[in-house]
């Protein structure tokens, strides 16, 4: 037991390498919004879906609904979202990404796609096959965790 807990720390520690140097590489307009990691979530939970009412966007997130408002006021002062009135129910606010918004997703995606191929190119073709392996092990545990969640809260 005590050789398998040495190596999911060192998977962790590996993991951890790999999101800094992904960081680093990410491209300098997007470091140049300074958005936090909430403010990036509700940015993909809006590019996912569009438009979201703001209780919509807070229960994605599991966030509460005044939380996910101050998020959604930031992205727009920043113009990266929009707010507006719903025609049908004017007591609810629709959200939804702007132009801005877009690019800014677009520039993570691309930047994070090129380094990842960047990497992956380097490898062996047995160490991906490897790699592939244990990604797909990890995303079946995943899509398991997930089930198990979605099964307790109802």
């Amino acid at each position: 037991m005590e050789q398998r807990d040495e190596i999911i720390e060192a998977i962790i520690c590996e993991m951890r390498e790999i999101v800094a140097y992904l960081h680093r590489r990410s491209p300098p307009p997007l470091l140049a919004w300074d958005l936090s990691m909430a403010q990036l979530k509700v940015l993909f939970a809006l590019a996912c879906r569009s438009p979201l009412t703001v209780s919509e966007v807070a229960e994605r997130l599991r966030i509460s609904p005044p939380t996910a408002s101050h998020l959604i006021e930031r992205l727009t002062q920043l113009g990266l979202a929009t707010r507006r009135e719903d025609e049908r129910d004017r007591r609810r606010t629709l959200v939804g990404l702007t132009a801005d918004g877009r690019v800014v997703l677009d520039q993570l995606r691309q930047g994070s796609e090129h380094t990842w191929r960047d990497l992956l190119s380097d490898l062996a073709s047995e160490d991906l096959q490897a790699l592939l392996r244990g990604l797909r092990a990890l995303a079946r545990a995943a899509r398991r965790a997930s089930d198990e969640t979605r099964e307790r809260v109802r």
